[in-house]
C-alpha cells in the first residue's frame, strides 16, 4: 500500500521535478560531496535544512521522504556500532550516522523527482567531455540508471513475495530472521531475471549503436537551476572553510 516506493520517481511538476537534468545531476553531485566531506555538526545543521527545503520544494510529503529514510533502520544501527568500536568516540560515531542518513536521503530526493532516462540523459550531458578520450558515458550513465532502478526492484519484489507468503498462510513476522532467509532467494531470483529482461529490450532498441543521442523531452535551464547549483557550490566551500580549514 506504499504510495512512493523506495528509490522510484513520482510523478509531479514541482520546479525539482522539471529541472534541466544536466544542472540537477551537476547540483546532486555538489551536494553529494558536501554530505560526504563535512565534519562538523554546523555544516550539518545547514545541510539538513537545505534537505528540508529540497523536500518542501518537491511538493511530496515529508512523511513519504521519512518512511522511506527508516526504511534501512538496521543500517544506520549497523554503522553507529561499527564507528563506536572502531573510534570509541560517541559523537563521531553520531556524526556518521547522520551523513548516512543525508546521504540516503539526498538519493531519495533524487530519484523521487527524476525519471531514470533523466537521470542517464543528465549523467550524460554532464560528462558528454569525456567522450573525446574514449570513456563510453553512455554506457556508464545507462548502468548507472539501470542500478537505482534494481535497488528499487529489490524493494518491489521484498513486498511482492511477502505477500504471496501472507496469501498462502506462511508466518512471516514470527521468527523474522528465518522468514527473511525464504524470501531473500525469490527475490533476488525475480530481480535478476527483471533486469536480464530489461538488457534484451535495450539490444532489441539497437542501444548504444549510434555515435549521437538525442532526447525525446529536455527541460530548459531556469532561474531556479542556476541558484541552486550556484548555491551548491557556494556550500561546497563553506563546508570545507569549516571543517577542514
Amino acid at each position: 500500500m506504499n504510495k512512493y516506493p523506495f528509490f522510484k520517481y513520482v510523478t509531479g511538476d514541482s520546479k525539482m521535478h522539471v529541472m534541466n537534468s544536466k544542472m540537477k545531476i551537476i547540483w546532486f553531485l555538489a551536494m553529494l560531496l558536501c554530505t560526504l566531506i563535512y565534519r562538523d555538526y554546523v555544516s550539518a545543521t545547514i545541510l539538513t535544512l537545505l534537505f528540508i527545503f529540497f523536500m518542501v520544494s518537491s511538493k511530496i510529503s515529508l512523511k513519504a521522504y521519512l518512511s522511506n529514510m527508516f526504511l534501512i533502520w538496521p543500517i544506520y544501527i549497523i554503522t553507529f556500532i561499527i564507528c563506536y568500536l572502531v573510534t570509541s568516540n560517541i559523537l563521531f560515531s553520531i556524526l556518521i550516522v547522520i551523513k548516512v542518513i543525508m546521504l540516503v536521503l539526498l538519493f531519495i530526493i533524487l530519484t523521487f523527482t527524476t525519471s531514470l532516462s533523466e537521470i542517464a540523459w543528465g549523467f550524460e550531458c554532464a560528462f558528454v567531455k569525456l567522450k573525446k578520450i574514449g570513456i563510453p558515458v553512455s554506457k556508464i550513465s545507462l548502468k548507472i540508471a539501470m542500478n537505482i532502478k534494481f535497488i528499487s526492484t529489490l524493494f518491489e519484489k521484498f513486498k511482492e513475495v511477502r505477500k504471496s507468503m501472507a496469501y498462502r498462510g506462511i508466518p512471516y513476522k514470527n521468527g523474522s530472521f528465518k522468514a527473511f532467509r525464504k524470501m531473500i532467494i525469490p527475490v533476488f531470483s525475480l530481480s535478476y531475471k527483471l533486469s536480464r529482461r530489461m538488457g534484451k529490450i535495450m539490444k532489441l532498441r539497437f542501444y548504444g549503436l549510434s555515435k549521437k543521442r538525442t532526447n525525446y523531452h529536455e527541460n530548459k535551464t531556469t532561474k531556479f537551476d542556476k541558484i541552486l547549483v550556484i548555491s551548491s557550490f557556494i556550500l561546497l566551500y563553506i563546508v570545507i572553510w569549516l571543517g577542514w580549514c
